[in-house]
């Protein structure tokens, strides 16, 4: 059995070793008045545990609130989706075709407001000044052994920090 407690934002757990930060970040933005607005949430996280930090920012789109939660961390753990590959994706399969004007617009708004491309991330990286960018939870439409590395030639425009391009089981120290 697992016990969830919704533990919201600030600091919502602090020990003698590790001190853990929340922020929400932007992944669920619904209409005003909508059966979903304000039900559902998602977090970044910041672990500060002696003199290392290491945050994840889940699936979000730009986030001032998630920049200033990694600003100065060791590791910046980022999902990366490229967008107009995905796009591309559900055209070729024909789902794009079958969907309405209001879902294209609906997909659209949440990718481009509630994800963040590789670009995006490597922005996110040197705006808050991080040492090391992990580039996870990868969206794209490559080859079935794709490796990502466009991601993190894409983010490297704007961060001139260590890149990782995260794998299956990888280890990365700071």
């Amino acid at each position: 059995m697992v016990k969830v407690r919704v533990a919201g934002t600030g600091v919502i757990y602090q020990d003698a070793k590790v001190k853990v930060t929340a922020v929400e970040n932007t992944h669920f933005q619904f209409e005003k008045g909508s059966p979903a607005a304000g039900k559902y949430r998602s977090y970044a996280y910041r672990f500060d545990i002696g003199p290392r930090s290491i945050v994840f920012t889940g699936d979000t789109g730009p986030s001032p609130a998630v920049t200033a939660l990694a600003r100065g961390a060791d590791i910046l753990v980022s999902e990366a989706l490229a967008i107009e590959e995905l796009r591309g994706r559900l055209e070729q399969a024909g789902q794009w075709q079958t969907m309405t004007p209001k879902e294209r617009e609906g997909w659209t708004m949440h990718m481009t407001q509630e994800h963040l491309t590789p670009e995006q991330a490597g922005e996110l990286a040197r705006d808050a000044g991080v040492k090391t960018l992990v580039l996870s939870h990868l969206g794209g439409a490559g080859p079935p052994a794709d490796d990502f590395a466009r991601f993190g030639v894409a983010a490297g425009k704007a961060f001139k920090g260590r890149i990782v391009v995260a794998k299956h089981l990888m280890q990365i120290t700071p």
